[in-house]
């Protein structure tokens, strides 16, 4: 079976509240695309979601934002918040 992978783009808007709202002095933030998976000759295909990667010290918060560009998922505590409450845990996590 043959494979086709498309990048995504990250959503800027979402890129650009987060860096103009989170105080990043002490935050490493990587925003990585998500990928759109299909496969040939089938309806198949899978979305790997958009990643947010924070990092301090050695601390490491990963969110995962999927269509719904307002809800972030939360894989290590298995919860959705919205982008808000992901702003203000990263401005919490910043001032440790």
């Amino acid at each position: 079976m043959k494979t086709v992978i498309t990048e995504l783009p990250f959503p800027c808007e979402i890129k650009n509240k987060i860096k103009m709202k989170v105080s990043t002095g002490n935050l490493e933030i990587n925003f990585l695309s998500g990928h759109l998976i299909k496969i040939d000759n089938t309806n198949i295909s899978i979305e790997e979601p958009h990643r947010i990667i924070v990092k301090k010290d050695n601390m490491i918060l990963l969110a995962m934002l999927y269509n719904n560009e307002d809800k972030i998922y939360l894989p290590n505590n298995n919860i959705i918040i919205t982008l808000t409450k992901y702003i203000s845990i990263l401005n919490s996590i910043n001032k440790i």
